[in-house]
């Protein structure tokens, strides 16, 4: 946990410093961009498609995070195209593909942790 907070700050740290002069409205659109190309699609998927699985969710992130960066990288392809729509349509493909394929990663479903003493007896 100590280790996710430190790297959490590194990348704020970094986001911060790179949008130095930058308006505040700008700032709160790239922020909301990142989750919503990552974590939206699995998250919608995993509540409510019971065929999602644990590698079609990290496909959705790898393809949407990924595909969000390249068109942030490419003033030519973001010009033709909005990153975050490519990056959430890219994600949405990858949930699909990633659920319907031969699964290689194991899927993560139903397996509940309890904690000694909070089973009723």
């Amino acid at each position: 946990m100590r280790v996710a907070v430190l790297v959490f700050t590194g990348c704020v740290l970094t986001y911060a410093i790179t949008m130095q002069g930058t308006s505040i409205y700008e700032m709160v659109s790239g922020a909301y961009q990142v989750p919503l190309v990552g974590a939206f699609v699995p998250l919608v998927f995993g509540l409510y498609w019971s065929r999602a699985t644990t590698q079609g969710a990290l496909l959705a992130v790898a393809l949407g995070l990924g595909t969000w960066l390249l068109f942030l990288s490419s003033p030519a392809l973001s010009a033709a195209f909005p990153q975050q729509l490519a990056g959430l349509l890219a994600a949405l493909v990858g949930m699909l593909a990633g659920s319907l394929v031969p699964q290689f990663v194991p899927d993560h479903k139903g397996h509940v942790h309890h904690y000694e003493g909070s089973v009723a007896a």
